[in-house]
């Protein structure tokens, strides 16, 4: 409370000194959902799952004059020990809050930066989200129901000349030592985006040099007493293997993201290629660096008319069967927001369900010394009965990238079907049932189907 006093009191102060102006964005959303058989009827896991949710986003923004403007996230609610946690500083979390968590926590702020306008191009200074492409590997987590976000601290400069756009960006991953670069992390970014209406075309390269120190290895992977890891799949909360143990995380590398997006007439396809290439940290934390070279790709394809919408989005994100061999060639680059369905891609089953919510992933069922990587295929199809009400019929089919000999690569197939009614032009109200075949990838070795229901509502401003 005395953090959003005082913010209300330095805007009327700013206000009567510079006549500077504010804008506010933001959604509200929650959810009551319940999931039976989420521990995939193996002994001593959980059967059932119930919880009510929400989260309230905030995006204020300072315009102080045609040049600058100084904007800002505030996640004014969350519960950092079960859902994505937005308590860690940039860290990929932005879950909600659990309707009675005690231990939830208060007025995050979660971005902060600056943007400089000018005629010759845009300077943003600050903490910020950055999103490219499809959003393999970055995502700024705009989307209503995403839990999870690319924040970096980061200056960048864009340049617009017509319909290209080039960028030059210095980031900070990481920062643990004020002492030379002992415990640093900084990255080079060099990146062309093409955007034409006209044509209705997009494509872009990026390219990424990632540097971090040997003393980082230990914190990137793995649980350290007093800190939290800088590992993507990281989670206080969550008992997977790649949360505990750790997954391979690069250190020196290369990136490579090429993406494509065109449109013609009511048809729409594209895609995005992320490839990178270096050292990695081993998996088991010692320190050791191992060379790494893997790949991860996504394509979709949506067709429009009449208020039908059919699409088709498959991802690939490679994997590795033995983190021992020293080459490593799991994805881990992935962005925790390409995931599929609201049981498989959402949620943790299994041995990994527990007092967790919206912590889902497909790659973290793979064997003890694997990174599995991920297959999906998704068909869909959204139908707009009436300008208020529409329903959709979606189906998952998974698979891990990459298995152990013996190690099952199934995850299964799961159907989502949901609808929605917009109460008011900026207010939803949804209802969601799905049901999904397990298969024994997912470390069960006869599992129990699982059945959710979903009831939503959201509001955007």
């Amino acid at each position: 409370m005395k953090k959003l006093l005082l913010a209300v009191l330095l805007l009327a102060v700013t206000r009567t000194t510079l006549g500077v102006s504010m804008g506010f964005g933001g959604a509200f959303r929650t959810e009551a959902a319940y999931y039976s058989r989420i521990g995939l009827g193996l002994a001593g896991a959980a059967p059932d799952k119930s919880l009510v949710s929400a989260r309230a986003l905030l995006n204020p923004s300072l315009i102080i004059d045609d040049h600058f403007s100084l904007k800002s996230q505030w996640n004014l609610l969350t519960s950092p020990t079960f859902t994505p946690s937005a308590t860690v500083p940039l860290g990929p979390g932005q879950g909600s809050y659990i309707f009675g968590d005690t231990s939830s926590a208060a007025l995050v702020l979660s971005r902060a930066w600056l943007e400089w306008t000018s005629d010759v191009g845009v300077m943003r200074i600050g903490r910020m989200p950055f999103a490219w492409g499809y959003g393999l590997v970055w995502d700024e987590g705009n989307a209503l129901w995403d839990d999870f976000q690319t924040t970096i601290d980061r200056l960048e400069y864009r340049l617009f000349l017509g319909h290209v756009v080039g960028g030059v960006a210095y980031s900070k991953g990481r920062k643990g030592s004020l002492i030379g670069e002992a415990n640093d992390s900084g990255f080079y970014t060099v990146y062309l985006h093409y955007d034409n209406p006209e044509s209705e075309v997009q494509a872009g390269i990026l390219y990424e040099s990632q540097h971090r120190s040997p003393a980082q290895a230990a914190e990137l992977v793995k649980t350290v007493a007093g800190k939290a890891p800088n590992n993507p799949y990281f989670s206080p909360g969550a008992t997977y293997p790649l949360s505990t143990l750790g997954s391979p995380y690069p250190l020196s590398n290369h990136v490579v993201d090429l993406f494509f997006k065109k449109t013609v007439g009511e048809l729409a396809f594209g895609g995005e290629i992320g490839w990178t290439s270096g050292t990695a940290a081993h998996f088991d934390g010692g320190g050791a660096r191992d060379d790494m070279n893997a790949f991860g790709a996504m394509t979709n394809v949506t067709f429009e008319r009449h208020g039908f919408r059919g699409y088709l989005d498959f991802l690939f994100a490679s994997g590795d069967s033995n983190l021992a061999d020293n080459k490593l060639t799991g994805f881990v680059l992935l962005n925790r927001n390409r995931r599929a369905g609201l049981i498989l891609g959402r949620e943790l089953l299994g041995a990994y369900a527990g007092e967790t919510a919206h912590q889902g992933s497909c790659v973290v069922y793979g064997n003890a010394g694997t990174f599995s990587g991920c297959i999906f295929l998704r068909p869909g199809v959204r139908v707009e009965w009436t300008p208020t009400l529409a329903t959709s019929l979606e189906l998952i089919w998974g698979r891990k990238a990459a298995a152990a000999a013996g190690e099952s690569s199934d995850l299964g197939v799961e159907s989502d079907l949901g609808m929605d009614y917009a109460v008011y032009q900026n207010a939803t109200l949804g209802v969601n049932l799905a049901y999904l075949f397990p298969g024994r990838g997912l470390q069960a070795p006869s599992p129990k189907g699982v059945f959710a229901f979903r009831s939503t509502f959201a509001v955007r401003f």
